[in-house]
């Protein structure tokens, strides 16, 4: 995770967490060249993003083709789920 927001909004900061994706396959399949998975980490402004602190939300979408696509998403789904636009997830009691 970097040391420092990607984004801000409305007293939350945006943490993009990016990480490999190995779907499961047959042994005859082909592998993808690259592929990555998101999440994100919102806490409140100027805190740290730990435990207490922060909450992860797995973004749902499969994969990305590079880690710029797969930040960008999580920092728009951190943005949407901080604006309310996401049903089922919340910041309440960040």
């Amino acid at each position: 995770m970097d040391n420092f927001p990607a984004s801000h909004a409305n007293g939350f900061d945006i943490y993009p967490l990016v990480y490999r994706y190995d779907p499961p396959r047959q042994w005859n399949e082909r592998r993808p060249d690259r592929a990555y998975s998101a999440s994100v980490v919102i806490c409140r402004e100027g805190q740290q993003p730990s435990g207490e602190n922060g909450r992860v939300f797995r973004l749902p979408e499969a994969q990305w083709e590079s880690v710029g696509v797969a930040k960008r998403a999580a920092v728009q789904r951190g943005l949407d789920i901080i604006g309310g636009l996401v049903a089922g997830e919340s910041t309440a009691g960040l």
